[in-house]
């Protein structure tokens, strides 16, 4: 099955005098949440990801600072920055994504549809190229 290299998503946002207020529900999210996690205190030269994963689908939030997020699905490759609370990239299956470029003090916040397998994830991407070029 081939799925697209990624989607955005604009969340609810709405700012005041106090501050502001991003809405992430089940109106603008595709998939249940089985896990949330974050990613934080990355040095600007660091990379995170170098993977693709058989069955997750996940959404990419920067809740803090911004991020540079580079996706290949075997065919076509995109490179996107998040920057804001109020956007996210979907992320299929069989998308080679890495996430590099953190400012200081960003946070990336990853929500995905599966609880953790390691068996789920494709670490080589030699092997994720062979797999897309079946699919």
């Amino acid at each position: 099955m081939n799925y697209p290299l990624y989607t955005l998503i604009d969340f609810p946002s709405f700012v005041n005098k106090t501050g502001s207020l991003t809405v992430f529900d089940h109106k603008n999210i595709s998939f249940e949440i089985k896990r949330v996690f974050t990613i934080q205190n990355i040095k600007k030269t660091d990379m995170r990801g170098g993977h693709t994963h058989h069955q997750t689908h996940q959404i990419l939030i920067c809740v803090v600072g911004q991020c540079v997020i580079d996706m290949d699905n075997g065919i076509e490759k995109k490179t996107l920055i998040l920057n804001s609370p109020a956007q996210g990239i979907v992320l299929y299956p069989y998308v080679w994504h890495t996430m590099r470029d953190f400012k200081d003090g960003a946070i990336l916040m990853v929500l995905a549809n599966t609880d953790y397998d390691e068996k789920d994830y494709i670490r080589s991407y030699d092997e994720f190229l062979k797999i897309t070029k079946k699919i």
